[in-house]
């Protein structure tokens, strides 16, 4: 009898333990589409000057880098004016290059890192577009961008995320800080891991949505420093407010 009772209480914690498990995982997907919602409804999805050609993108991320929307987005027109077609920076001098772009900030580094990709481009395919991306992976793609001169995960994935549709999630300082204070990232993961974190944690129909919003959201409300937190429509849905240790 002993043996049989064994048995039958080994059997029961089973489907317990896997519901519970189950359970678990329902309340966080519904509390992270709350989140998701929310962020919507408040923020309405804006646009923040992303652009539909990769190539066109990924000059205006690398050119967004420690720069506002707006300084970017005149810097972006007037360098694309200037330029008439972007092969021809690979031939403009870099002091030439470096002063249209000088009031985007690190113009230095911006322009030697532009010049440098739109020639490595220009030597693998041929032609200066970024075309050839559509017919790769994820995977690949995203390696053959960070590849590039001075192209990190964010703006490569800003990249396969606007102008390629693929569903990936770039990780910005304020996607990173909305992310970490309502414990969608925890606590011990290391920043190199962010935008995987955020990945597992976002579904991919929701992460354009999630992006672009958090952009928002980190601008207006989840300020770096004395973020306006009860002003805040998500503060009982976070960690950060309920428990402020």
């Amino acid at each position: 009898m002993s043996t049989m009772r064994n048995r039958s209480l080994s059997f029961s914690r089973k489907p317990d333990d896997k519901h519970r498990a189950h359970s678990s995982d329902k309340y966080a997907s519904r509390r992270i589409g709350r989140i998701v919602s929310v962020l919507q409804a408040i923020h309405g999805s804006p646009d923040h000057g992303n652009k539909a050609d990769a190539l066109d993108e990924l000059i205006y991320i690398v050119l967004s880098q420690m720069t506002t929307i707006k300084s970017c987005g005149r810097v972006f027109d007037r360098l694309k004016r200037v330029a008439g077609e972007w092969a021809s920076l690979s031939r403009m001098p870099i002091q030439e290059l470096k002063s249209v772009i000088n009031d985007a900030g690190l113009s230095h580094q911006k322009s030697r890192h532009i010049k440098a990709i739109i020639r490595r481009i220009a030597a693998d395919f041929g032609t200066t577009d970024l075309s050839p991306l559509c017919c790769m992976s994820d995977v690949d793609a995203l390696k053959y961008l960070t590849s590039l001169p001075g192209v990190g995960v964010k703006t490569a994935k800003c990249v396969l995320l606007f102008s390629l549709r693929r569903s990936v999630l770039p990780v910005d300082t304020h996607v990173a800080r909305v992310g970490r204070r309502l414990g969608l990232i925890n606590a011990d993961v290391p920043k190199c891991r962010f935008h995987d974190a955020l990945e597992d944690a976002i579904t991919p129909r929701n992460r354009y949505s999630f992006h672009v919003n958090a952009i928002a959201h980190g601008q207006r409300v989840c300020l770096a420093r004395n973020p306006r937190c009860h002003a805040c429509p998500l503060r009982r849905q976070c960690p950060s407010f309920l428990d402020p240790r």
